[in-house]
């Protein structure tokens, strides 16, 4: 599939009563210090969404909302347009020309924000069709990645920011099987240093086998990834990344080792599957240059049988609102 503008605006539903569709990014502004991730995701056919939210001040505070897959808010028709769908007071709108204007005003945060420049053509995971099975699963009806930048108003507590951030988002959407997302580890590692170098890539182990996928853009030319590992530091929690190097393996053999350094983290509990997820924003290097990323990991001790909080880590937010930053300072 060839990106469109339409990619960036709400679909007809299908038939399923899992149909989803959702906007997700995440962000970081090296000279302000913020950044964090939302999530707006709704089903339509059954009338929820759910929402998640980390945004951070790393020598401040940082807040989060987190639904995860155990709250549902109701959603109605008039949540859902033609150019644009929200969650309470979360909410996406497409502006054209692959823009999207995000807001959310939460007691402790709130902002209004504009992905305004992409810094590549957004496109799907792999070309290839070795992972066609998980992607039926899990993005039937389409996805897209894109690295670029972002700016605009945040509040954090009694602070007031604004931005200009580097930036990826991910938008998908069509009936999600999270029956076969049965996980048993999962990496995901995605970001950009500008137009010299972006990244979307993940490796999924469920019961069912591995899915490798993803890419990189380097000035505009993109290439599909053939393996991807990523080696993560881990503190004493057992939860808490402090840092690491990914190696991303290209299809024609290439290798690109990244090394990344975490500035603040969150914790996505999935009880129905077993398992959670710790999303840490970090900044990267490549070529003399510093971007950022997001690195997910999760070791899932157990299995899942135990589901962490806050009393399990000291540094990984699982707690919703206000709290803290904490320093990953070694």
């Amino acid at each position: 599939m060839t990106y469109d503008e339409t990619w960036d605006r709400p679909h007809q539903p299908g038939e399923e009563l899992g149909w989803q569709e959702s906007d997700c990014y995440w962000f970081y502004d090296a000279n302000t210090g913020v950044g964090g991730y939302q999530r707006i995701g709704q089903k339509p056919n059954a009338g929820t969404g759910q929402v998640t939210l980390f945004v951070f001040d790393k020598n401040g505070e940082r807040y989060t909302v987190n639904d995860a897959f155990e709250r549902d808010r109701p959603i109605g028709a008039e949540d859902r347009w033609e150019d644009g769908h929200q969650v309470e007071s979360h909410r996406a709108d497409a502006l054209g020309d692959g823009r999207m204007r995000f807001r959310w005003d939460e007691p402790g945060s709130s902002a209004d924000i504009e992905f305004y420049e992409s810094f590549h053509t957004p496109r799907g995971w792999s070309k290839s069709s070795h992972e066609a099975k998980f992607m039926e699963a899990m993005n039937p009806g389409g996805h897209l990645e894109v690295s670029g930048r972002i700016k605009g108003q945040i509040r954090i507590g009694d602070r007031d920011y604004t931005i200009d951030a580097l930036a990826h988002r991910d938008r998908s959407w069509g009936f999600r099987d999270f029956a076969h997302f049965d996980y048993r580890r999962f990496r995901m590692f995605s970001g950009t240093v500008g137009p010299e170098l972006s990244f979307a890539t993940f490796v999924c182990d469920t019961a069912n086998g591995r899915t490798v996928s993803g890419f990189v853009v380097r000035d505009g030319v993109d290439e599909d990834i053939a393996d991807l590992r990523v080696l993560v530091t881990i503190d004493a929690d057992g939860l808490t990344s402090m840092g690491g190097t990914a190696v991303i393996t290209l299809q024609s053999g290439e290798k690109l080792t990244l090394p990344y350094r975490p500035v603040q983290a969150y914790l996505t509990r999935f009880p129905a599957n077993n398992g959670f997820l710790v999303d840490t924003i970090s900044e990267v290097d490549y070529a003399g240059k510093t971007g950022f990323c997001d690195s997910i990991h999760n070791n899932n001790p157990a299995r899942g049988t135990h589901m962490p909080d806050q009393s399990d880590t000291d540094i990984v937010a699982v707690d919703l609102g206000l709290s803290p930053s904490a320093s990953y300072a070694i």
